[in-house]
């Protein structure tokens, strides 16, 4: 009976962190799909996240499938101004390769885990709002998964080493902090 009250408790935060967060459903060309269960993205304290140019983003969903699934691919979009542009993923466009915590086929009602990294491109101008949008397709094209997340792009920091006095730009963020 503890273990459930704590699973409901958990389930709670988890729904508290998105209605109290700045992600949020996507709209438009149909798509009809539900909120992950948790999103955020490596290095992100607040949202808009501020994610550096040159650099890669790390994203982590959680996610119910809304019916059995043989197949799964992961879309994104990045929204600068009115147009979306389609983001490629390469190896992670493969959902089924990325689960955290199983493997395709999927069952209905099974809770996933899902890992991407993307390139933050440098074409992207520092200072200016973008909106990331994730989403996740079955088989059949429908939509399973949907989420928006604003981020703000930065210039990208450089670290002095200390041995040569010469500059260094990290690559990877590394703090995990729920949208």
């Amino acid at each position: 009976m503890l273990r459930l009250v704590f699973l409901f408790a958990g389930f709670l935060a988890v729904q508290g962190q998105l209605r109290t967060s700045n992600v949020t459903r996507c709209i438009g060309r149909g798509v009809n799909a539900s909120l992950p269960i948790n999103a955020y993205v490596e290095g992100c304290v607040n949202t808009p996240c501020r994610l550096p140019q040159g650099s890669f983003a790390t994203v982590h969903l959680a996610f119910k499938a809304p019916r059995p699934t043989l197949r799964m691919t992961t879309h994104a979009q990045a929204f600068a101004f009115i147009v979306p542009i389609n983001y490629p993923l390469g190896e992670f466009t493969e959902t089924c390769i990325h689960l955290n915590n199983s493997f395709c086929p999927v069952r209905k009602d099974i809770v996933l885990q899902n890992t991407l990294q993307m390139k933050i491109e440098e074409a992207f101008p520092v200072g200016r709002p973008v909106t990331f949008e994730f989403r996740i397709e079955d088989d059949a094209d429908k939509p399973i998964m949907c989420v928006r997340v604003p981020v703000v792009i930065a210039k990208t920091p450089t670290a002095v080493n200390m041995t040569t006095g010469s500059a260094a730009s990290p690559t990877t963020a590394t703090a995990v902090v729920s949208l």
